[in-house]
C-alpha cells in the first residue's frame, strides 16, 4: 500500500489516511494477542510480540496500553474492550493499586518488583483512565477521581505550578530531584482528564506546567529551545545531571529534542483548548525548528540528546522522537498551512516506513544507531505501543480535540 497519494495536503490525502488505518491495525495486531498477563496487568513484550512475565507489570507501560486500547475500542477494534477491562480491574481492585497507602505501584511481580511512587506512572494512569471514560467505560471514572486525588494530595505544588517527582511507597520520603519529563506527561494527562470531566482547573494546571517548563522556548535568545530536563528541589537547572550516564533511560544528560517536539504538540493542543497566551505559539515554533536544527540527521532520525551548545551527545535515534515530530508537524500545519510543515510530516513518515517499522516481525524498532540500524543500548524488545499508535492518529485529529474524544465521536 502506498504511503502517500498526490494530494498537496497530506492530512486530506485519502491514500495516506488509509495507510495510517492499516498500519494502526498492524500495530494492534502485534500487541493485542499477549499484552494481558494472566496474573494481572499488562505485559512487557519482546521483539516478536511475546510476553516477558519476568519484567513484571510496569505501570507506565500498562497505563499507556490502557490509553491506546481505550482509543482502539472507541474506533471499533474487536476485542479491545476486553483489554481495557483487564487493565481497569488490575488498577482499580487488583494488585496494581496500593490499597493501603494509595497510588499505584511502579512494577508488580516479575524479577524486580517496585513499590516506588513516581509521578511518571501516576500521570500515565490518569491518562489511561481518562481515555477509558471518554471511550465509554463509566467504571473508569472512579479511577480518574482517585488518580486526581493522589496527584493533588501528594505531588502538586500550587505555589510552584508543577509537581514533585517521586516518593517511597508510604509517601513519606520525597525524592529531591525534579524533572520535566513526568510533568510533561502530566500535562497530556490533564488535557485528557479535562475532556473526561469538564473540570477547568485541570486545563489551567496543564497550562501552568507548560508555561513554567516550555515557556522559556519563546525567548529569542540562541538555544532557548534546549529545554533543561533536570532540576533540584527548588527547580534550579541541573545542566550537568547524569553527565557520566548519558544513556540513562529516563534521566539522560543534556536535553532531549524528542521532548521539544512533544512540547510543540502539547502547546498547540493547549491552544486548541482555548489557552491563549503570547508565549505559546512562538515557543511551539522555536522548539520544532530547534529540534530539526540540532538533532535531525542528514540520513534521517533525531539524535537522542544534545548538549547546551547543540552538539550531539547520544546519536542513537529512538522511535518515539520521530513519532512526536509527526504530531508536531501536523499541528503546526494546522496553525499555519505552510509547505514546510507538510514536507516535514511526509519526511518523518517516510523515515518511519523505511527504517523504523519492522516489516518482518511487526511494530517499530525502539532504537536505531547513527546508520539507522536497529540496536538495543537502552530497551530490549518492543514494550511500548503508545507513541507509534498515537502517530497514526494525528493526521485525522484536529488540535482542539483529544485523541480519545475524537475516536469516541459518533460517526
Amino acid at each position: 500500500m502506498e504511503l502517500f497519494g498526490q494530494d498537496d495536503n497530506p492530512f486530506e490525502d485519502c491514500t495516506h489516511l488509509r495507510w495510517l488505518e492499516s498500519h494502526r491495525d498492524d500495530l494492534l495486531d502485534f500487541y493485542q494477542p499477549e499484552v494481558c498477563l494472566d496474573s494481572g496487568g499488562y505485559a512487557y513484550l519482546d521483539a516478536e510480540g511475546h510476553a516477558l512475565p519476568e519484567q513484571g507489570a510496569q505501570l507506565w507501560l500498562g497505563a499507556r496500553m490502557l490509553h491506546c486500547f481505550s482509543i482502539a475500542h472507541a474506533l471499533g477494534r474487536p476485542g479491545a474492550a476486553d483489554v481495557v477491562r483487564h487493565g481497569l480491574s488490575f488498577y482499580s481492585d487488583g494488585e496494581g493499586r496500593d490499597h493501603v497507602h494509595g497510588g499505584w505501584f511502579a512494577t508488580v511481580g516479575g524479577a524486580a518488583p517496585s513499590d516506588r511512587k513516581e509521578l511518571y506512572g501516576q500521570a500515565h494512569l490518569l491518562l489511561g483512565a481518562s481515555s477509558a471514560v471518554i471511550a465509554g467505560f463509566p467504571e473508569a471514572r472512579k479511577l480518574v477521581d482517585e488518580a486526581l486525588r493522589v496527584i493533588d494530595e501528594h505531588y502538586w505544588r500550587e505555589a510552584e505550578g508543577r509537581c514533585v517527582e517521586a516518593f517511597d511507597r508510604t509517601f513519606t520520603e520525597l525524592d529531591p530531584y525534579r524533572g520535566q519529563n513526568a510533568n510533561m506527561h502530566l500535562t497530556e494527562a490533564l488535557l485528557t482528564a479535562y475532556e473526561a470531566t469538564g473540570d477547568e482547573m485541570l486545563l489551567n494546571r496543564a497550562a501552568r506546567i507548560a508555561r513554567h517548563i516550555a515557556g522559556r522556548a519563546a525567548d529569542p535568545t540562541r538555544g532557548a529551545w534546549r529545554l533543561p530536563e533536570h532540576f533540584d528541589g527548588q527547580w534550579r537547572d541541573l545542566l550537568d545531571y547524569n553527565r557520566d550516564e548519558p544513556r540513562h533511560p529516563f534521566r539522560p544528560y543534556g536535553s532531549q529534542p524528542g521532548h521539544w517536539l512533544e512540547w510543540t504538540k502539547l502547546l498547540l493542543q493547549l491552544r486548541g483548548k482555548g489557552i491563549d497566551e503570547p508565549w505559546l505559539v512562538p515557543a511551539a515554533r522555536n522548539l520544532f525548528v530547534g529540534a530539526l536544527r540540532d538533532a535531525w540527521a542528514p540520513e534521517g532520525g533525531f539524535a537522542y540528546t544534545v548538549d547546551w551548545d547543540g552538539n550531539v551527545v547520544v546519536a542513537e535515534k529512538f522511535f518515539w522522537e520521530v513519532a512526536e515530530g509527526i504530531g508536531a508537524a501536523r499541528y503546526l500545519y494546522d496553525l499555519d498551512p505552510m509547505p514546510t510543515y507538510a514536507d516535514a510530516y511526509r519526511g518523518f513518515w517516510r523515515y518511519v516506513a523505511l527504517h523504523i517499522v519492522d516489516h518482518e516481525r511487526g511494530s517499530w524498532f525502539p532504537e536505531l544507531d547513527d546508520e539507522n540500524r536497529p540496536v538495543q543500548h537502552t530497551w530490549a524488545g518492543k514494550p511500548d505501543l503508545y507513541h507509534a499508535f498515537q502517530a497514526t492518529l494525528y493526521a485525522a485529529v484536529p488540535a482542539d480535540e483529544g485523541l480519545a474524544a475524537w475516536a469516541a465521536r459518533p460517526r
